[in-house]
């Protein structure tokens, strides 16, 4: 994002940029009204649904963080928020000193100074979490901070920490429930919060003990090539490894609890690891549950154990009628009988011995089969009994077991179980996305990497199949609407397009379409009949589909009315007029029936607006104000009926 080309905002003067985080810039600025110097959070506002998002996530940080600074000295307090001039705002305390991430670029921190940041962390944590304030007449009972990083712990000029950034920060008391990677950082994001969007006192607690073994290491306690490695080394549950020295041994128990895979074993609230740590610093003992931490890491390393994968030898059977065989030469011929040549030794040898190896080899099949059918049942059961809940686990044991024949038919109930497990995951996100929930591109991406596993165990899927094609179109309107590629754009109608023929009975193409045509191609009328199409498919039209709708109508009635200039004084331009009207009234109508919703309201205003436009010039071109050259004589009378005109429409302001 750009700053204002006047690099003023209403009150606020930019100075210079201090950083970007998410999809906001960051400024100081002077307020010019109170001459102070601010820190200017700012969004450019946007129609897609994305920008909103963050829009309102942002709105509603502002506010929380305001009422926690109210009772916290550690929050940066927050001046002002709102709307201007096309940007979303947000003025805030500024301070002056250095984040934590600066810091430790020169290596790790001491311990102490490490344990006292957060201890500091910590209390704040605490005050947000038991946080009780009405807002909008609504209780909240408890906040999350939601994004607890280096970057968001600042150590200001006097040497006192400060908590910054509550711009996702979620009321506990609130229902709303973010996806598994909804803006937060994922190296400081806890298994469930990335595998199932959980975002708790608990969620913020594991940032805090991750964020404190980097201060003493100077390394992140997971390592990874890529983003999506990592989360997924995340989710899997391992442990990370204890902290390494110059940690000390009861600093390191605390971190091994705090980071614990299973969420009952750690800290439950940031009072009781705030204890731990106070009582470290005075150089008391310790009270770790040694029992619990010991089970979880003999559980963690025992997952990656398989106890089915040993190799067997033959049986003593098989060597007791090894030992048996036995070669005996034929009794020569008596002389009166005809002469018998008798079979050579060789061959008879060769017969005895392909006659072991086929015997051998059958044993061995029927082992290999018998091994192969338990070890897939299983599997089976620790899918149905939730012994292995991580897909990328789950993967590596499938993968384990079919290597080599996954087509088997001695793996088809395993085979049914690993299938059902991935397409699960993939229609939650699906689901949440027909339901009107946020899903970004993040999530798209992994729902179209479990169906393309679960395509690979069955590829005459067509359900499955279709719902690949659904995610490869929502992945290619994501960076064709972001880029603004139309090459995009059409590969994203030719995937909903396809998905929509192996899924005909599903609103989901449908839906897909027209977020294309609204936000990408600009085709309101293919839109509007995507969205009727789903609706007779069952689909219900929430908010979002008619706030869609409403985005297109105004969009294509700005055009049409902008357009209607080059052909000023002709008759076409009454004509393009009046279909501007058209579309204007409609997309008011749509905005009033989702009111307050999103942005319903500030676009309901400037609609209202834009008609008056609208109105304003047809009654001018009924009074036929633009004249062929020769009417030259009729222009008095004209300019008097225009400003009569004129008069009479501002009285009615």
């Amino acid at each position: 994002m750009i700053a204002p080309a006047s690099r003023k905002l209403g009150k606020y003067e930019i100075l210079r940029k201090l950083g970007r985080g998410g999809m906001a810039d960051v400024y100081l600025a002077q307020d010019t009204e109170h001459q102070c110097a601010v820190a200017l959070k700012l969004i450019e506002h946007a129609p897609d649904v994305d920008t909103r998002d963050a829009i309102e996530a942002e709105r509603r940080g502002a506010v929380l963080q305001a009422q926690l600074a109210t009772v916290d000295p550690r929050v940066v307090r927050v001046y002002d928020s709102g709307d201007l001039d096309g940007f979303f705002f947000v003025a805030m305390e500024y301070i002056d000193g250095q984040d934590l991430s600066e810091l430790m670029r020169r290596g790790p921190l001491a311990p102490e100074f490490a344990t006292d940041v957060s201890l500091a962390v910590a209390q704040t944590l605490e005050n947000a979490h038991n946080l009780r304030v009405e807002i909008d007449g609504q209780e909240i009972h408890g906040i999350v901070h939601g994004d607890i990083k280096p970057k968001n712990i600042r150590i200001d000029s006097h040497g006192e920490v400060r908590v910054m950034d509550f711009g996702i920060a979620k009321a506990l008391s609130l229902t709303r429930k973010l996806t598994r990677n909804e803006f937060g950082s994922v190296p400081y994001g806890s298994p469930e919060r990335l595998e199932a969007g959980q975002v708790n006192e608990l969620s913020d607690l594991w940032s805090l003990a991750v964020m404190l073994y980097e201060m003493v290491t100077g390394l992140q306690p997971y390592h990874a090539e890529s983003t999506e490695r990592l989360e997924r080394m995340i989710r899997s549950r391992i442990p990370p490894p204890p902290a390494p020295e110059p940690c000390p041994e009861p600093l390191r128990r605390i971190l091994v609890r705090a980071m614990a895979p299973e969420p009952e074993v750690r800290y439950q609230s940031a009072r009781e690891i705030s204890d731990e740590l106070r009582r470290f610093r005075q150089g008391e003992e310790i009270d770790d549950d040694r029992d619990a931490t010991r089970r979880t890491f003999r559980q963690a390393a025992g997952a990656g154990v398989d106890g089915d994968t040993r190799r067997t030898t033959p049986d003593a059977e098989t060597r007791r009628t090894q030992a048996k065989i036995v070669f005996t030469p034929k009794e020569p011929p008596k002389p009166p009988a005809a002469p018998k040549k008798p079979m050579p030794l060789w061959l008879t040898r060769t017969i005895a011995g392909l006659v072991l190896a086929a015997g051998v080899f059958l044993s061995w099949l029927m082992g290999s089969a018998i091994l192969l059918n338990h070890r897939g049942q299983q599997l089976e059961r620790d899918i149905a009994a939730e012994q292995v809940t991580s897909l990328d686990d789950i993967w590596n044991r499938w993968t384990e077991l079919s290597e080599g024949n996954p087509s088997s038919w001695l793996l088809r109930g395993p085979r049914k179980a690993v299938k059902q497990k991935f397409v699960a995951a993939a229609d939650h996100v699906i689901d949440s996305y027909r339901n009107s929930d946020a899903v970004y591109e993040t999530s798209w991406k992994s729902a179209h990497d479990d169906l393309a596993r679960a395509l690979a165990l069955d590829s005459d899927d067509t359900t499955v199949r279709g719902k690949l094609r659904l995610t490869e179109g929502h992945l290619a309107r994501i960076n064709g609407i972001s880029h603004r590629s139309t090459a995009e754009l059409n590969l994203a109608v030719e995937k909903f397009t396809e998905a929509d023929k192996l899924l005909p009975k599903s609103p989901d193409p449908q839906l897909g379409l027209a977020r294309v045509y609204v936000y990408g191609l600009k085709d309101i009328d293919k839109a509007d009949q995507a969205l009727q199409e789903a609706e007779n498919r069952g689909f219900t039209w929430g908010p979002r589909e008619k706030s869609q709708l409403a985005d297109g109508y105004r969009e294509r009635a700005d055009r049409t009315f902008w357009d209607s200039r080059n052909v000023r004084g002709l008759p076409q331009e009454k004509d393009q007029i009046q279909r501007s009207k058209e579309d204007y009234e409609k997309s008011l109508g749509l905005y009033q029936s989702i009111a307050p919703w999103g942005s319903s309201n500030t676009y309901i205003l400037r609609v209202q607006s834009s008609l008056e436009q609208v109105n304003f010039r047809l009654q001018q071109i009924d009074l036929g104000v633009n004249v062929a050259p020769t009417g030259l004589h009729k222009i008095p009378a004209l300019v008097k009926s225009l400003v009569d005109l004129w008069q009479s429409h501002a009285a009615k302001q």
